[in-house]
């Protein structure tokens, strides 16, 4: 009761988005802090992952054809 939860990874997720990363999953920790204003904050795990680049694969193939 009262308490408000905040998150926002949409900076951290678009900021990686351009690379190929996608949040697959995010953990929370039993480690809790507190601020000199009362707020509480939690740390949490954040896995992410990119599929594989087919394209780098193909180009291997190319030099080992041309050796």
């Amino acid at each position: 009761q009262g308490v408000e939860v905040q998150t926002d990874y949409v900076p951290l997720l678009n900021s990686l988005a351009m690379y190929g990363w996608q949040l697959t999953c995010v953990l929370p920790t039993p480690i809790v802090k507190t601020n000199g204003e009362g707020n509480l904050s939690t740390k949490q795990i954040v896995f992410l992952q990119r599929p594989s680049l087919p394209q780098k694969a193909k180009k291997k193939e190319s030099k080992v054809n041309n050796l």
